[in-house]
């Protein structure tokens, strides 16, 4: 049996594919345009099944990237212009975006 429903892992990287190039979003913004479960949740589906989706857009709620894929993301982020604070945290002022919620509920 599958570790997440498949149409909760499909609302998750739908919702991460969204955030344009240049913004971020945070596991429990992700969460709350699903309307189920919470950020954890989020960052699973994205540690299972997020290589084929921008995951670097979405960072904890203090802009932080996860930390295996901190240099990586970093490389996007410069690339896409994500503005950036001297600690090398995403800007979420600057950068965040909300996504829409998937849900009625």
């Amino acid at each position: 049996m599958p570790s997440h429903p498949e149409d909760y892992v499909e609302q998750v990287l739908a919702a991460v594919e969204s955030v344009p190039p240049g913004r971020v979003t945070t596991y429990g913004a992700i969460a709350d345009a699903v309307g189920r479960f919470g950020p954890r949740r989020v960052g699973n589906v994205l540690s299972q099944h997020g290589g084929c989706v921008p995951w670097w857009r979405v960072v904890r709620a203090d802009g932080r990237p996860p930390p295996c894929h901190d240099g990586t993301a970093h490389l996007a982020y410069a690339e896409e212009g994500t503005p950036l604070r001297p600690s090398g945290r995403v800007d979420l002022v600057g950068a965040f975006w909300a996504p829409d919620r998937l849900t009625d509920g």
